[in-house]
């Protein structure tokens, strides 16, 4: 279960790596979000663009920037209906841009089976 103002590691090639939410979609009083819903949040903790990139007309996302992601790991244990439980020990997302699609080229990581966009099917390398 994530809340407004929780961090969360982004486990894409995005030079983004932490993001602080500030607003769950789904409802108007929405206190709490969980695996496989929307967010929005604002980068925190960013990488320097590469060297290669200086010259180019390469978007790159700043500190500060707000961005929408997909909730596709938390911390919080998932039990299965054959009574297996999945933990992890951070929460991950990845970053979405406009209807849906994803920004990066591949995720990092496993992804459970309950996120089963068609969308990002072909971005997963492990599902559990």
């Amino acid at each position: 279960m994530l809340l407004k103002e929780s961090w969360v590691n982004i486990s894409d090639n995005t030079n983004i790596r932490w993001i602080k939410i500030f607003h769950l979609y789904k409802g108007f009083n929405r206190k709490k979000t969980k695996l496989g819903f929307f967010v929005k949040g604002s980068a925190r903790v960013v990488e320097p663009p590469r060297l290669e990139y200086k010259g180019f007309k390469y978007k790159y996302s700043i500190k500060g920037n707000i961005n929408r992601l997909l909730i596709i790991r938390t911390n919080f244990r998932l039990k299965n209906k054959d009574h297996s439980s999945i933990r992890v020990l951070s929460n991950n997302g990845i970053i979405i841009r406009k209807k849906s699609n994803p920004k990066s080229k591949f995720l990092y990581g496993p992804v459970p089976r309950l996120v089963n966009r068609k969308k990002f099917l072909s971005l997963y390398k492990y599902i559990i």
